[in-house]
Order: structure tokens, then sequence, then C-alpha cells
């Protein structure tokens, strides 16, 4: 069973709940030192050199004047904290809030902060299945923990210790090791990686590259939290054909750390597409794209026909239907969208047959008629936008060049196609004077979802040096 002196009990205050922009309040560590019966206690305040919102400053009662001669998270506490946790296991109520803010503020220091970690909410669940809360809250409630100042890091750290104390008292050792051992268990990584393969990974946005042997690349992925998102490939509860092959099969990781969602899934985009990895089966690279274009008959009815998207600008004056990898599946698709209409496919261009003769569908009662003018082309062609509604391809809302900002990084983009990103002024003209690259439905879609954060591009304003 581990002993006092290998545990130190943690509680963090801070201005929000995001480690990349919020900031540390306040930090209490409860541990035991070798030859002592005695707790001791690591509490302080903390500038977080920003505003702390009136919602944080009500819940906690930390306020702006409280902290405004308080020490910053410098390498003196950074080196406190070190000392503690060098032999100790990090152990704190949703520990991943607590353990993440506090990497975080040693990242921005230049340092590693690498404790194995104990989550009491995850202990809470496993001792105690029969709860369905497992909140602080309701387990000070639920075990007469006394307890002031909720909210506060240190009283939050206490009632920790005192729940660890009960859990002692309450269960057998070798039960309460075991359930520690299963929430802290490490992934088993494959026999022909180090040990230390992850250590070095932050937890941060990333693209991730696994290879086997020869540095062929086995699988590429991203994750906002990419050290955990490995972690859970190399679990030893694999019960997943492509995760077990991974595992035999992986030889050495590779990071590209990013600087958010955008960067990660463009990167992951781009790299997919260059390496193919094997295991990989979505975001293949392609030559050519295939869309949908209206056109009208001599009757007025709007037809359909397949074109290559090579050389297409999305503008406000061509509508295009869809992006398929190949001319089969765009019949395919339209196929399957018209089939739960009455639109004529023969009429459509889709089907062969002949002029002013009823198709087999209308044989079938399947086909409102268009093929013989039984419809007028207005509803014909109403009909036809609303089956199309949802694969219309959206016109590039600018006239030129656009950019997303994400920390420091600018993503260019021009007709939905993305150019690469810019840290300054000379990478954003190497980026606007490179020949311009192809539609990629990918790429589309990964800017369509973050359409609401487009900004029309003023090079004069973007990359300041």
């Amino acid at each position: 069973m581990f002993s006092d002196q290998q545990l130190a009990f943690v509680d963090i205050e801070t201005t929000g709940g995001r480690t990349t922009s919020d900031r540390i309040t306040e930090i209490a560590v409860i541990y035991t030192e070798a030859g002592q019966q005695q707790p001791q206690t690591f509490h302080t305040l903390l500038n977080p050199d920003t505003s702390i919102p009136p919602f944080i400053q009500s819940l906690t009662g930390i306020s702006n004047k409280m902290v405004e001669k308080a020490p910053y998270f410098d390498n003196e506490i950074a080196d406190r904290l070190a000392a503690i946790f060098k032999e100790r296991i990090f152990i704190a109520h949703n520990v991943r809030f607590d353990y993440g803010f506090i990497k975080a503020a040693f990242k921005r220091l230049g340092r590693t902060f690498n404790p194995q970690q104990l989550c009491t909410v995850k202990l809470s669940r496993l001792l105690y299945p029969e709860h369905k809360h497992h909140g602080l809250d309701k387990i000070v409630a639920r075990h007469n923990i006394d307890m002031q100042n909720r909210h506060r890091a240190f009283a939050d750290a206490r009632a920790i210790y005192d729940f660890w104390q009960q859990l002692r008292h309450n269960f057998p050792a070798d039960i309460l090791h075991q359930a520690c051992k299963t929430i802290m268990q490490r992934p088993s990584l494959p026999a022909h990686l180090h040990s230390d393969v992850l250590d070095n990974i932050s937890d941060d946005y990333g693209v991730y590259l696994i290879y086997g042997d020869n540095d062929i690349p086995l699988y590429i992925g991203k994750s906002k939290q990419v050290k955990t998102r490995l972690m859970s490939h190399f679990s030893q509860d694999v019960h997943n054909s492509k995760e077990m092959s991974l595992s035999q099969q992986a030889r050495k990781i590779d990071i590209i750390p990013c600087s958010g969602e955008l960067d990660a899934l463009l990167t992951e985009s781009a790299q997919i597409k260059q390496r193919q990895p094997i295991l990989n089966r979505r975001l293949r690279r392609q030559k050519d794209l295939f869309s949908f274009r209206l056109h009208t008959n001599t009757n007025g009815y709007n037809t359909l026909s397949i074109v290559p998207m090579r050389h297409v600008q999305l503008n406000r004056e061509q509508h295009y239907y869809g992006l398929f990898h190949s001319k089969s599946d765009a019949q395919k698709s339209i196929k399957n969208i018209i089939s739960n209409t009455d639109l004529c496919l023969q009429t459509l261009g889709i089907e062969k047959g002949s002029n002013n003769r009823p198709c087999f569908r209308h044989q079938l009662h399947q086909c409102s008629g268009a093929c013989i003018n039984k419809i007028t082309a207005d509803m014909h062609n109403l009909k036809l936008a609303l089956a199309l509604q949802k694969i219309k391809l959206a016109a590039w809302p600018f006239s030129s060049y656009a950019y997303i900002k994400e920390q420091h990084k600018y993503h260019i983009f021009h007709h939905w196609i993305y150019l690469g990103s810019a840290g300054n002024t000379d990478e954003l003209q190497t980026l606007l004077n490179q020949p311009q690259g192809q539609l990629d439905r990918d790429i589309y879609q990964i800017i369509r979802q973050h359409k609401h954060l487009l900004q029309a591009l003023n090079p004069a304003h973007v990359c300041p040096d």
C-alpha cells in the first residue's frame, strides 16, 4: 500500500477553466515528510497577472486586491513544487484540471512537470459505485467531512486528504491499493517503443505520427491532448483490431505541436495525404474532385451534369453541388438523394431515355412526370433546388484572400483553398506569391466549420514583424 510519504494532495483556484489563457490564483498541497506523522502544507496565493472575473471572485472569495501583492508562479514556486512531487503522487479531485494548470505554468517557464496522478473522483466512483454523484460537495456531505471555506485551495485540499484517510479506514489496504493501481495504470507501451517515449510529450494540441519498421508511417492522428490520446492507443484493454495492429507494429513516434484545433485539423489532413499511413482510412489524397452543376434544357427544366473541379473557383455566379472523389461516387450519391423524391432521373440527365416518353420510374409512379411535361418546369426546378440544398457548395464570402488567427499563427485561405500558415510578413508574401493549389474536400469542410472565424486579409494589418 502507498505510504503517506508517497502522496501529495492538491487543489488550486484559477481565473477560469482554460489552461492556455487562464491562470492559477491559489495553490495548496498537503503532504507528509519522511519520519514525520503530521502532514506538511505548501499554500500560497498567486498573482495571475490578469483580472479575476467577478463570477470567479464570488465563487472563490479571492479578489483582485488579495492577489495584487502575491508572488507570481515563478521558478521559486516551481522549484518548491518539483521538490514536493519528486517522488510523490499528485492527488486531486478531477486531477486533470489541477494537474493541467500546474503543468501549463511549468511549461511557460520552459520546464516539465510529469508526476504520477491519482484522481479522487475516479477513486470514489470505483469504490462507491452505488452512488451517482462524486463531486467534492457530495463526498464531503456523504462522509461527514468537516469543511469550511469551500472553493478555497487549502480547504479543498484538506477535504481530499480527509477523504483519503477515511478510505484507508474503510477499505482493506490491498483493496485500496488495487483500486489506485487500476486508476493510475500507465499504458502498456508496445515492446519496441522506449519506456520513456511519452515522458517529454506535452498534453496539448498536436498531430502525432506513429511509424513502423523502416520509418513506414502506420497511423497519423490529432488531438487537443496528444499525450492522453497516445496513451489511449496503447492501453492494455485493446479491444480494437486496428489498435492491436498499431501496438504490435509501432517503432517510433513523432509529434508536430499545433497552435490550436484548426491548426491540428489542417496539419493532420496534410500529413495523411502526404504520407499515406497504412492504418488511416480517411483523408486519402485524390487527384481530382467532381461536382454537379445545373443547366437548363430547351423546355426550361433544370438538368445536372458532372464537372471536374480542378480549376473551379466557388463564387456567387455559379452554383455547384457536392464534392466527390469520382464520377461514380457522384452518380451513386445523387441517385440516393433523388430516390427520396419524385424527381425524374431521365430529365435530370442521370439516366438515359427518349424525349417526351415516360421514364421507368414514372411507370412505377415514382416520378412526377417531368419527362412528359406533366409538371411545370418551375415546380420541377423548385423540387430539385430543395433536394440539392444540403449538398450545395458555399460561395467564397470574400473578394480575395482571408485568414484565421490562431495563437501567433495566421492561416491563409483563398476560395476555400488552404495556402498555408504565416508568422510574419515575409512568410505571408511567400504564400500569396506561390501557385494556388486545388480544392480539397476535407479542407473545404474544415474551413466551413470555422467559417465564423474567417476575416478578410489586409496584408498591411496582418503578421506584423
